[in-house]
């Protein structure tokens, strides 16, 4: 009994994904690529992506009655773990090997405001960020979600970096692109009671980073950079041998 449970949340996880967004079914699991990307969410020509992160985490939503659309419940906070998809196979988010995080951060000086927030991403190894604005593109009002059993999940969007480090690897991202997330979907329009309540909803999502060719070529000479750093901070042995 308990191996036929394990293999129908197996099959029920892997059915769900073929549900995100219509996220391709061979995949398996696996992390998307450029084809991967429908064309309403692609960044404009001349921007590739030169990493995809796994993330998992939770969102929070904030109750404000005497607003309405995406601001009724609004999302104030996001707390994501993101791990590497490179030279990986999943699953991805493997504990001890998160390697960024996504994280909502004020914009507004010292005024408590969360209605006027930005997500930012966060590379751990050189502490390198990007802050994103509103989304570009989204798949919220796309035709056949709800039949296809894309309600309880959020959009994929289209995002672009609009405050960044002055350096690092984060630094290079023009455009970020949310696919294949799965859950988190915005709590229902009339169980907001009471003004500030809080709901909060965990989801998992694919983050795609791009940038352009002139990117590219500084993470290139970057990534020596750091190789060289690396090699030449390794700790070394008994009586100064490697």
């Amino acid at each position: 009994m308990k191996a036929f449970a394990a293999l129908f949340l197996t099959l029920s996880s892997l059915s769900m994904s073929v549900f995100a967004d219509k996220l391709p079914a061979e995949l398996k699991g696996m992390a998307p690529a450029a084809k991967d990307v429908k064309p309403k969410l692609q960044p404009p020509e001349g921007f590739s992506a030169y990493d995809v992160f796994y993330g998992t985490g939770h969102r929070v939503y904030q109750c404000n009655p005497e607003r309405t659309g995406f601001q009724h419940w609004y999302a104030v906070q996001t707390h994501m773990s993101l791990y590497p998809t490179k030279d990986r196979k999943p699953p991805y988010n493997v504990a001890g090997l998160e390697i960024g995080s996504i994280s909502v951060a004020p914009m507004n000086g010292t005024q408590p405001d969360p209605m006027d927030v930005i997500p930012v991403m966060y590379y751990y190894p050189d502490g390198s960020w990007v802050g994103t604005s509103r989304p570009l593109a989204t798949t919220t009002l796309e035709e056949g979600r709800a039949a296809r059993g894309d309600a309880n999940n959020l959009d994929d969007h289209l995002e672009p970096g609009v405050y960044r480090s002055s350096g690092g690897y984060l630094s290079h991202a023009n455009y970020i692109v949310r696919i294949g997330t799965l859950n988190g979907a915005v709590p229902a329009a009339d169980t907001c009671t009471a003004k500030g309540m809080i709901v909060i909803k965990p989801f998992t999502a694919f983050y795609m980073v791009y940038t352009n060719a002139e990117g590219h070529q500084q993470l290139g000479v970057e990534k020596d950079q750091w190789d060289q750093l690396v090699q030449n901070l390794k700790p070394k042995g008994p009586a100064g041998f490697p």
